[in-house]
């Protein structure tokens, strides 16, 4: 469940939610170039690591590459940075990443993961109204935080520098995203025993309200939860009257 806001918004102040607030009105490819030291402390050599360790790798030097991202921007980015964030040797990341498109592509994936795991814990087992208010204002929140924008524009480079008529990662991650909600829909609606029709339909409707919302909050000087809390209740309420839930 990760629809996108746009790229081009201003930094909110808003947190982005590992957990539901109450739903109250209350409440680049080849070798990369050398560049200079950013502050980082160089790699350093030590034992193998354990299998546990080796395991969390892969993981480890994506987040590294995101603290890159988020510190440098895109155009910066380098396997030399990417090394010293992580403390790692760089043939480890050549290893697993052999350019940096699979790089990007393997750090877009892993962080759409990320969001989709903590969207989808919120309001787990709830009835189907609560349940989605609930992460109706998580989406909202991790939209438009800091980390939201950065993923949007992961998502444009992308598709920029290495999409084309075949391959479109911000398509494919809408479908991937109103496949997640659809499967969350009939889920939800079986287990309040209710009939939303086409619930392909009904799962593009409700990321077409949650994005649309986004944008228009995303102008705002502050973020104001408070606010959120309220739409998300009317909009969820709204919603789902109409389907006869």
């Amino acid at each position: 469940m990760t629809p996108q806001a746009t790229p081009d918004q201003p930094r909110s102040t808003a947190p982005t939610a590992a957990n539901a607030p109450p739903c109250t009105e209350t409440t680049a490819q080849g070798a990369p170039a050398k560049d200079g030291a950013d502050g980082a402390a160089p790699a350093g050599r030590r034992g193998r690591p354990s299998l546990e360790e080796a395991q969390r790798i892969p993981e480890r030097i994506l987040e590294a590459g995101w603290e890159v991202l988020h510190d440098h921007g895109f155009d910066a980015f380098t396997f030399d940075r990417v090394a010293r964030h992580a403390r790692i040797g760089k043939a480890t990341i050549y290893a697993r990443f052999p350019g940096k498109r699979e790089f990007l592509e393997a750090l877009l994936a892993h962080k759409a993961t990320q969001r989709q795991v903590t969207i989808l814990a919120v309001g787990r087992g709830m009835p189907i109204i609560e349940a989605f208010c609930k992460r109706a204002i998580v989406v909202i929140e991790t939209l438009v935080s800091s980390e939201g924008i950065m993923m949007e524009r992961l998502v444009d480079w992308c598709d920029q520098e290495f999409g084309d008529h075949t391959i479109n990662y911000r398509r494919a991650m809408f479908a991937d995203a109103l496949a997640k909600i659809e499967a969350e829909l009939r889920s939800a609606a079986a287990q309040d025993g209710l009939d939303l029709g086409d619930f392909g339909r009904v799962a593009q409707f409700w990321m077409e309200g949650l994005l649309g919302h986004a944008r228009l909050i995303a102008a705002d000087r502050a973020y104001d939860h408070a606010k959120t809390e309220r739409w998300a209740k009317s909009y969820s309420e709204f919603f789902f009257s109409r389907l006869g839930a």
